[in-house]
């Protein structure tokens, strides 16, 4: 089932990559390109976890992999991508300047510090790697900071542009899309204390549910553009 699961994460979140990016090159709009790279290294992540799992093991290159990649970047890049949507350009500019840099020295901690193989076969009776691998200063730290920042501007500025649809005419379908987004957003920030509950089935479920619930949210906003477009018709029930 775990094998079943990691394989759908990496189908869904390349997919979306793919989805966004191609957006990306007729728009270009940034949200879009940030959008596209966030779900990018997501693919890649859960890539690394789907290599583990046929291997039946956390190996060094893997384990820094999805270090890197999905507990390092996703969040922050998400959120880098939204605060284009609600902030000024400036301030959405220097969001991103921060996120870039979290990401490319944690990335180097993390490529560059010492791993005791032995280490990662060391599991909790949840089946998670028992000890941290990296220390807290001056690897964990950025994770910590990265993903509050990137899970409070994602899902924060969902809910404001929910909040600024009920000011206008809004299809509800758009409407309810962006709140899909803002919810796996939340489940997305929480999967690691949701495995913490059932171990690594239950943590690769909220992230398949996580990925599900943002593209179904997205592909629902975005297919309610073009109505909105058309005028200010009141959407009927």
């Amino acid at each position: 089932m775990d094998l079943v699961i990691s394989i759908l994460d990496v189908a869904i979140s390349a997919t979306f990559a793919i989805l966004v990016l191609q957006q990306w090159v007729v728009r270009r709009k940034p949200q879009q390109l940030l959008w596209g790279l966030a779900f990018l290294v997501w693919a890649v992540a859960v890539s690394a976890e789907l290599a583990a799992t046929l291997e039946g093991r956390w190996a060094p290159l893997t384990y820094r992999f999805y270090y890197a990649f999905g507990a390092l970047m996703v969040a922050p890049w998400l959120g880098a991508g939204s605060i284009f949507l609600t902030a000024s350009r400036r301030k959405a500019v220097a969001f991103f300047i921060l996120v870039a840099t979290l990401s490319l020295v944690g990335a180097i901690l993390v490529f560059s510090y010492a791993i005791d193989p032995s280490l990662l076969t060391r599991t909790d009776l949840l089946g998670f790697v028992e000890v941290k691998v990296f220390p807290f200063i001056p690897v964990r730290i950025l994770i910590v900071i990265g993903n509050i920042l990137g899970t409070l501007a994602f899902v924060g500025s969902a809910l404001i542009s929910v909040w600024n649809f009920r000011k206008r005419i809004t299809p509800r379908d758009r409407m309810l899309g962006v709140l899909l987004i803002g919810i796996g957003g939340l489940v997305a920030a929480a999967s690691h204390s949701i495995g913490a509950l059932g171990g690594p089935g239950l943590f690769r479920i909220s992230e398949l549910a996580a990925i599900g619930l943002i593209f179904g949210g997205y592909a629902l906003s975005v297919s309610a553009v073009p109505q909105a477009a058309k005028g200010a018709e009141p959407v009927k029930g």
